[in-house]
């Protein structure tokens, strides 16, 4: 059965080839109207780590890792706060067990030719502040009083691509869209999104993870509150 779920995978995403990779902007229609209780200031967690190294915590992964690719949206503009939080060359750093289970997922995507593009990993404390201001909103934004699951290094934010050619496959909605059309349950774009959609659920939680209902992106540990806050600074050096 799962052969066959990615041979259909795969004559699903030959047939979108000339479809575009996924939607082009993103919206943040569910922020609006919506104002911070903590006025711009949120308390940090209790047991907040602010002093010390990543690697005391977490491992990086990196493009050498096969049927990984890096393509970290919040160093750049295209997020849905508009502007870059993290330092150009930042690397995606997680907790071991996660970067286990994203090996072990790109193990059985790498069978029908895909493999798995991470939009973001690790977040400091901080950057997650800089969201919650954008979009104070519970069940679109971690709030920063109680720390994302991103803050422990026990979330990732990921879609798919192809490895014969570097494609990425199309979704029903783009990468930090706070609408609708970012929630699993969401019935429209095409066939084939909604195909990669399932896909990609199916073999994460394969894999040991669990997803949210709200954003088609984002898997987690299970129990990942069991793990610290961080507020450590993304290097490039570590």
């Amino acid at each position: 059965m799962e052969h066959e779920a990615l041979f259909r995978l795969l004559a699903l995403t030959l047939i979108s080839v000339l479809l575009p990779s996924q939607a082009s902007s993103f919206s943040t229609e569910g922020c609006l109207g919506r104002k911070d209780p903590y006025g711009g200031s949120p308390p940090k967690p209790a047991g907040t780590v602010s002093q010390g190294q990543l690697k005391t915590h977490l491992i990086a992964l990196d493009d050498t890792t096969p049927g990984v690719r890096i393509d970290l949206k919040y160093t750049t503009d295209a997020n849905f706060s508009r502007r870059s939080l993290y330092p150009k060359g930042a690397k995606c750093w997680l907790r071991p067990a996660l970067a286990d289970a994203i090996k072990s997922a790109t193990k059985r995507l790498g069978r029908g030719g895909f493999g798995v593009i991470l939009y973001d990993c690790y977040r400091p404390w901080s950057a997650q502040v800089q969201l919650w201001k954008a979009c104070p909103k519970l069940g679109l934004v971690g709030d920063p009083a109680k720390g994302s699951h991103h803050n422990r290094g026990a979330a990732i934010d990921l879609g798919l691509y192809r490895l014969s050619d570097g494609q990425v496959l199309e979704m029903p909605s783009a990468f930090d869209d706070l609408s609708h059309r970012a929630r699993h349950s969401y019935q429209g774009g095409s066939a084939e999104s909604r195909e990669h959609r399932r896909w990609l659920r199916v073999t994460m939680r394969r894999a040991g993870l669990r997803s949210i209902g709200s954003e088609w992106w984002h898997y987690q540990l299970p129990k990942s509150r069991k793990f610290p806050v961080l507020d450590l600074p993304l290097s490039t050096r570590q």
